[in-house]
């Protein structure tokens, strides 16, 4: 911020400023992304009771669509993200439903830490104590077992990546009882990424006949096409109900 300003040739404002108006919009960056989910909650809640998506008990269900992010990327070999967040977005509005975030740092804390001092009142950010890992399938499953409390509604289908932890972490906890069964959908982005991954490991595999790993290596494309193309004819199917697509 001192650099832009000082670019701009206008003063800026000092650090005691500059916390107590982050503080101030915070909040307010807070109360209203609260009201937008409930928003796009209730626009959810109305389409599937239009398309008769409706339990036993009355309660509307919809299909979300559910990811993962972290402060720093992996690279499938470190897992040491001091922050991470996910977020559950509704399959029809592609509107957000519910987001969560896990910190495993607070600056306040450390600071006080490392000095050895007590540690001042303040708003910690850090609620997570576990491993980054976790924290993907803990946000996950805070938002099924609050989605009946925040919007009147189940979400009886979850379209994410090949991460079973989160499969597994819904399966445990049933956030709407034993009787009511998830089910886990892997997006197509992900689907393909993982098929290409486990050809890739085939056409390494010196166990299989070389001239077998030659054709797939030649037909990789052709493989990823079809899949896509099946997906894209069933998506145009006339007549089909939104969960026949899914």
């Amino acid at each position: 911020l001192e650099e832009i300003c000082a670019t701009m040739d206008i003063p800026s404002m000092t650090s005691n400023t500059y916390i107590k108006n982050h503080d101030i919009i915070g909040k307010k960056i807070h109360e209203i992304s609260e009201n937008v989910m409930k928003i796009a909650g209730e626009e959810e809640r109305r389409l599937a009771m239009e398309n008769g998506d409706i339990d036993n008990d009355g309660i509307p269900m919809c299909t979300v669509v559910a990811d993962g992010q972290w402060g720093k990327r992996s690279y499938k070999t470190k897992y040491d993200a001091l922050s991470g967040a996910a977020t559950i977005i509704g399959y029809r509005t592609k509107k957000i439903l519910f987001i969560g975030i896990r910190n495993r740092y607070c600056v306040i804390c450390q600071r006080a830490s490392n000095k050895k001092e007590p540690i001042p009142k303040h708003v910690c950010s850090m609620n997570w104590s576990k491993s980054a890992t976790g924290m993907e399938a803990d946000v996950i499953m805070e938002g099924f077992k609050r989605s009946i409390e925040m919007h009147g509604l189940k979400y009886d289908k979850i379209i994410g990546d090949g991460d079973s932890s989160v499969t597994k972490r819904l399966k445990e906890s049933m956030p709407y009882g034993p009787k009511f069964l998830i089910e886990k959908i892997e997006c197509r982005n992900h689907l393909l990424r993982n098929y290409g991954t486990k050809l890739m490991a085939v056409i390494k595999n010196t166990k299989y006949p070389i001239i077998l790993r030659k054709h797939i290596q030649n037909n990789l494309k052709r493989f990823r096409f079809a899949i896509v193309k099946s997906i894209d004819y069933r998506n145009n199917l006339q007549n089909q109900s939104t969960s026949q697509k899914i």
